[in-house]
């Protein structure tokens, strides 16, 4: 599979930082201004008010509840909205009330987001979205990319100067090819495009899967960005995490799968693409 080179580079017009307020969930904040700032892109910081906070609230106080709820909402976000601001991205607000996972959802739509960004939680091996499962369900049908920042993540400024595009040759990891190579070329960062070869392809020459790499993500005369591809052999998933510690990596991109969400915690900035 080649990747069409000649198509229009990707942009990211319009983010979205999902969020539940807590500090693993904002903790995509520096990445997402070193993208918003690559890109010219306008940030929304979203947050929706679960119902279960009126669980145990007295009829009488119901709009008590709300009113607090919405303050301390909009205090936060504005927070949020202020950093972003400080760092020269244009940023606004989303706040809703309901189903964290239907409103997500059709802000997403509303709004054509080209990518949603949101932390996670775990320390064990496995991550979950700071968001919860609902939301995990909503973002993993999302049609636009996914950046997932891991609590190991320490929240200083990313360079982001080295990407790491991960491959299995599929159809579908053409489309992280095409978000990977835009990432780097607006950053003149360092791009590794690598494969981590399985038992079915060992009939196939290391030279050979090599040449594959180079023909997913050509480069241009003009473009800022360096490439180099890798091939290796190995658990595909320790593989990967395995070269990216070699070379610094700053973000891994990957092509989406179901089983998305229980990545290595290992892992700096991760992008799903859809």
């Amino acid at each position: 599979m080649a990747t069409n080179t000649s198509a229009p580079p990707i942009g990211f017009r319009q983010i979205m930082i999902a969020t539940d307020l807590s500090p693993a969930s904002i903790r995509s904040l520096p990445y997402v201004v070193a993208i918003a700032q690559r890109f010219g892109s306008t940030v929304f910081v979203a947050h929706v008010i679960p119902l279960e906070i009126y669980g145990v609230a007295r009829p009488q106080s119901m709009e008590a509840v709300t009113k607090e709820a919405q303050a301390g909402a909009q205090e936060k976000l504005a927070e949020v909205v202020g950093q972003l601001r400080e760092e020269g991205v244009e940023a606004r607000t989303l706040l809703g009330e309901g189903d964290v996972g239907v409103i997500l959802s059709e802000w997403i739509h509303e709004h054509h987001f080209e990518l949603i960004a949101m932390g996670t939680t775990g320390r064990s091996g496995v991550r979950k979205l700071a968001l919860g499962s609902m939301a995990e369900e909503m973002i993993r049908d999302a049609e636009c990319p996914v950046i997932t920042v891991g609590p190991e993540i320490s929240g200083e400024a990313p360079g982001l100067e080295t990407i790491l595009y991960a491959t299995d040759f599929s159809r579908d990891s053409g489309h992280a090819a095409l978000y990977a190579r835009s990432l780097a070329e607006r950053g003149a960062s360092r791009l590794i495009i690598l494969h981590v070869r399985v038992p079915s392809e060992q009939q196939e020459s290391e030279r050979a899967l090599r040449q594959r790499l180079s023909e997913l993500v050509e480069s241009r005369a003009d473009d800022p960005a360096t490439s180099e591809v890798v091939v290796a052999e190995g658990k595909p998933a320790d593989k990967i995490l395995e070269i990216a510690n070699q070379h610094a990596a700053d973000a891994h991109c990957h092509r989406r799968t179901r089983s998305w969400g229980h990545a290595s915690t290992g892992e700096p900035l991760r992008l799903d693409s859809p």
